[in-house]
C-alpha cells in the first residue's frame, strides 16, 4: 500500500515538473536577452506595433512609431517623441506596466490552469479564480520552444487585449545602457517617482 501511495506521489510531482508552465518557466530562466516585433490589439483592433527588447530582471524596451518606453526595472521613462517629453514613474506604480514574469511565475498560482497542445504549440488558458487579479481570463499561445507567441487577456468587463510577438530572437548580450534613459536638454522631463 505504501509503494502504491509513493508511485502515485512521484507520478504527480513527475507530472507537474513536465508541466508546460514548468517547461516555460525553465525557457524562461535561461533567457538573458530577447527583441521580438509586437502588434498590440484592443477589442480585436490593431492600436500599435513596434519592437520589444526584454533582458532578465525585467528590464525591457518598447520602441513604437512617436514613443519608446524603458524600464530598468525599477522605473519606467515614457518619452514622447513628437512632444519632447518623457515622463518618468516608479514601475510599481505604473498600473499599465507589463511583465511577462507574471504571466509565467505568479498568475498560474492564483488561476484555475488549462493546457492544451496545438499544431502550433500551446495554448495556456488562466482563469482568475476571484478579482485580486486585473484579468478574467488570460490565454497565452506558447510556440513549441516554450516561448509566449502572443497573449489575449480579458478583463471583468469583457474588454480584451492582445500583445502578439512576432520575429522572436534570443540575443546573447544587449548592453544595460538600452534599459536606462539619457537626457538631454531639449526634452521636457516629469518626474513622478
Amino acid at each position: 500500500m505504501i509503494n502504491t501511495i509513493l508511485i502515485f506521489l512521484l507520478l504527480i510531482f513527475q507530472s507537474e515538473s513536465d508541466s508546460l508552465i514548468s517547461k516555460m518557466q525553465n525557457k524562461f530562466e535561461s533567457i538573458n536577452n530577447l527583441q521580438a516585433d509586437f502588434v498590440q490589439s484592443s477589442n480585436g483592433q490593431n492600436i500599435m506595433q513596434g519592437n520589444f527588447y526584454f533582458s532578465k530582471d525585467e528590464n525591457y524596451r518598447i520602441e513604437l512609431k512617436n514613443n519608446t518606453i524603458i524600464s530598468n526595472g525599477k522605473s519606467i521613462w515614457n518619452l514622447d517623441n513628437k512632444r519632447s517629453k518623457v515622463i518618468i514613474s516608479n514601475i510599481d506604480e505604473d498600473p499599465l506596466a507589463f511583465s511577462l514574469k507574471e504571466y509565467i511565475y505568479d498568475y498560474p498560482e492564483k488561476c484555475d490552469v488549462k493546457e492544451e497542445k496545438n499544431d502550433d504549440g500551446y495554448l495556456l488558458t488562466l482563469t482568475a479564480v476571484n478579482t485580486e487579479l486585473n484579468f478574467k481570463t488570460a490565454r497565452l499561445w506558447v510556440n513549441n520552444n516554450y516561448l509566449i507567441d502572443k497573449i489575449t487577456v480579458v478583463d471583468f468587463g469583457g474588454n480584451s487585449f492582445s500583445l502578439q510577438f512576432k520575429n522572436i530572437n534570443v540575443l546573447d548580450k544587449i548592453d544595460d545602457s538600452y534599459f536606462e534613459y539619457k537626457g538631454d536638454s531639449k526634452t521636457k522631463l516629469i518626474d513622478l517617482r
